[in-house]
């Protein structure tokens, strides 16, 4: 059963469309706002998110970049929105967007947009919720969407376990980048690494997949994409 999140602020419209397409054999969740849908993206997979771009608590082609970068290309995205102009709908398209409804689109021409969504995407198998760490913003956002602030070196440590794609990153590696023209010992490594673990527990209630190799450094266990 393909699963459907219909991220919709006005209630009655997600309702609606949630009834309609659920008794067309589909499984719908509904999300009100960029942090719920965000929380649901990174605790379930989606076959389809169809998402309103005009949200309460943030913007939804932010929001749909945010999908892009932990999901890929493995969940179709249909823009539904009451935004007519071409500009907003090139916005969504250059953003991810796989295919644009207006707001007085039917309940059946939108069935049937997910429907031929869903033909052509590839067979999904189920794919490990990722992190993500934005440099500019410097943060880490968890697959929950819970966002942890980064200090500089914070953000360093971690762009170098990205960097390494899940092989360990030596002690000696980290603490000259790490240390700038300053010194940095592994003592000062290793605080850095166990406060920035209890941040993440205190903020997404577990440790981020942060792995001490014994003797040789640390790694970064699960998925992450940086943007």
């Amino acid at each position: 059963m393909s699963r459907i999140l219909i991220v919709e602020d006005e209630v009655s419209l997600r309702d609606d469309l949630g009834v309609f397409l659920e008794a067309k054999g589909y499984e719908v969740r509904g999300a009100g706002s960029v942090v719920d849908a965000m929380q649901q993206v990174g605790a379930s997979r989606f076959d389809v998110i169809v998402l309103d771009i005009g949200l309460p608590d943030g913007n939804g082609i932010d929001l749909l970049k945010q999908i892009r970068a932990a999901c890929g290309l493995d969940c179709g995205v249909v823009v539904l929105t009451s935004r007519q102009e071409l500009q907003d709908k090139l916005q969504a398209l250059d953003a991810g967007s796989d295919a644009y409804l207006v707001k007085h689109a039917s309940l059946r021409e939108i069935e049937g947009t997910v429907r031929n969504l869903l033909r052509r995407l590839p067979a999904a198998a189920p794919s490990e919720p990722y992190w993500i760490l934005d440099q500019k913003g410097r943060s880490l956002i968890a697959p929950t969407g819970e966002t942890v602030s980064l200090t500089p070196r914070e953000l360093t440590f971690l762009l170098q376990l990205t960097a390494a794609e899940g092989e360990t990153c030596d002690h000696t590696q980290l603490t000259m980048v790490l240390g700038d023209e300053a010194d940095f010992s592994l003592a000062n490594l290793n605080t850095l690494v166990r406060r920035l673990r209890l941040k993440v527990i205190d903020r997404v209630g577990h440790e981020p997949p942060i792995r001490a190799v014994y003797g040789k450094g640390y790694s970064f266990t699960g998925s992450i994409n940086l943007r």
